[in-house]
């Protein structure tokens, strides 16, 4: 995944991780492997009229987000971690007004209950982060010096951002899976053990 060498990402490994990317989201979802396990496009978000409707948007938001966090692969941390930005990533690109819908009621709703549970969302999905990264620390695959709750809270800033821009330009596709492919990247290289 890193040269050694360098400390840098490999351009295969981006370049690879860019194309599974595109062809989880533009393949025609019955012929993916496992689709009737994952059923991902069958999934449409509760209707948020009443406070009710917004509490099982949120909690079906956060099975969506918490699950594939939770069958990680223990044997590589940043493998999973690397796994959970692209569930992430493929969840926006799906269902591209949920994340958005979520910052707003966090950013401007006036029911305290529901800013409190979009925070706590955002709080479990920083949390399961962390444990992976704290993982990765244990295993040297990652630096010392890194705290591992202030990196998870950094990714989570890195696909709040991707989320904005992305509402901002309109034409998303293979733009949008690009930028998350070299933010992500750039995030990697951060935590990167320098090279001795």
């Amino acid at each position: 995944m890193t040269s050694d060498s360098m400390n840098r990402f490999e351009q295969e490994h981006l370049k690879g991780w860019w194309e599974t990317t595109r062809y989880y989201l533009l393949a025609d979802m019955g012929s993916l492997p496992g689709a009737a396990a994952v059923a991902e496009d069958g999934w449409s978000p509760p209707q948020t009229d009443s406070h009710g409707g917004r509490k099982r948007f949120i909690a079906g938001v956060r099975g969506r987000l918490l699950r594939p966090i939770k069958r990680g692969g223990a044997d590589d941390p940043l493998r999973e971690l690397e796994s959970a930005f692209q569930h992430q990533i493929a969840f926006i690109a799906r269902h591209p007004d949920v994340p958005r819908r979520l910052l707003l009621w966090l950013a401007q709703d006036g029911d305290p209950g529901l800013q409190r549970r979009v925070r706590m969302l955002i709080g479990y999905y920083a949390t399961r982060l962390a444990q992976i990264i704290a993982r990765a620390e244990q295993q040297g695959l990652i630096r010392t010096d890194i705290k591992p709750h202030a990196a998870a809270i950094s990714l989570v800033g890195v696909i709040q951002k991707l989320v904005l821009e992305a509402h901002a330009t309109p034409q998303r596709g293979e733009s949008f899976l690009r930028k998350a492919a070299e933010a992500f990247a750039l995030y990697l290289a951060a935590l990167a053990v320098p090279s001795k």
